[in-house]
């Protein structure tokens, strides 16, 4: 298995926000932030010296304004191209005036 999650941190965190993984998220996370959480880790191909990986990640982008969800989500969508990874699906809810952009990544 690819544990490619430090890395994407790392990159999630050159957008200039606060990286959480969504599992800790709290009532009190500070916002805008950026949480993720890994969607497939799947084994494609399997040798004795070399493998591939189908690995999906969920990341989503929260805030109180819209603007915000909108321009960072551009800028996140850059990044994980360049990353190699193709967004598959795009989502974004509000409740209770928080905002939330939910980009999934494979």
């Amino acid at each position: 298995m690819i544990d490619y999650k430090p890395t994407l941190v790392a990159h999630l965190r050159s957008l200039g926000l606060p990286v959480y993984l969504e599992n800790f998220l709290k009532q009190d996370t500070e916002m805008p932030c950026i949480s993720y959480y890994e969607l497939n880790n799947q084994a494609e191909q399997e040798g004795d010296t070399l493998g591939y990986s189908n690995i999906s990640f969920n990341i989503k982008i929260w805030d109180k304004n819209a603007k915000t969800l909108a321009t960072v989500g551009s800028q996140l969508d850059s990044l994980m191209r360049s990353l190699g990874f193709k967004r598959t699906a795009v989502n974004e809810l509000w409740l209770d005036g928080i905002g939330q952009k939910q980009m999934t990544y494979r």
